[in-house]
């Protein structure tokens, strides 16, 4: 198992250095071979009859195809958000059923409806002049999509589950940013440190 995560953390390190480097047909090795390899961990420490286990999974599959279609050289950005919409979805049918007590997490659902409500209006002039009221309501579902993944993993009581979402959230939050408004090294850097560290984190969750 430490074989795996040295090779995880080797091949994002290798990504990020062909981010860096300006080297973009490197990442089409290195991007979904990272993702890969952290869906073998997952595997490894997942006990395939618990159905939270599998949906886990199932999302981690449906990541490393949005990761594909993200570093192909085409645009293929709205299959790629398909493809991470489908994956929070299943990563939501896990958390709820792995949700703890009674808590029902108003308090975070409010917080998080706040901050989704505020970055699409900053989002919404750069995403309409791109793709128009199509592209708006996919960024805006998939903006739903990720908070309640969010909130469905505070609800699950598990730290790992809540360390990871919320790097998921932070992630995607910066790639948007430098899709639509300003992009720059660092904050392609900075969406795949989050994004690396979100999926190890919720891969961690099934030992």
């Amino acid at each position: 198992m430490w074989v795996i995560a040295g090779a995880v953390i080797g091949s994002g390190l290798m990504d990020l250095a062909a981010i860096t480097r300006g080297w973009k047909k490197a990442r089409y090795v290195w991007k979904p071979l990272t993702m890969i390899l952290i869906l073998l961990m997952a595997w490894l420490g997942a006990d395939l009859e618990q159905s939270t286990a599998v949906w886990i999974l199932i999302g981690l599959v449906l990541s490393l195809a949005g990761d594909v279609f993200l570093v192909l050289p085409s645009d293929r950005f709205v299959l790629g958000l398909v493809s991470f919409l489908a994956a929070h979805l299943c990563y939501i049918v896990s958390f709820l059923q792995q949700s703890a007590g009674s808590e029902t997490g108003i308090g975070a659902a409010l917080a998080l409806a706040l901050f989704g409500i505020v970055y699409f209006l900053l989002l919404f002039r750069s995403v309409q002049s791109s793709g128009g009221s199509g592209l708006l309501f996919a960024v805006a579902c998939y903006i739903l999509v990720i908070l309640v993944m969010v909130w469905s993993a505070y609800r699950s009581g598990d730290t790992f589950l809540v360390a990871g979402a919320v790097s998921f959230l932070i992630s995607d939050s910066i790639l948007a940013w430098c899709r639509f408004k300003k992009t720059s090294i660092a904050g392609d850097l900075s969406v795949m440190v989050t994004y690396y560290a979100a999926q190890c984190l919720i891969a961690a969750s099934l030992f």
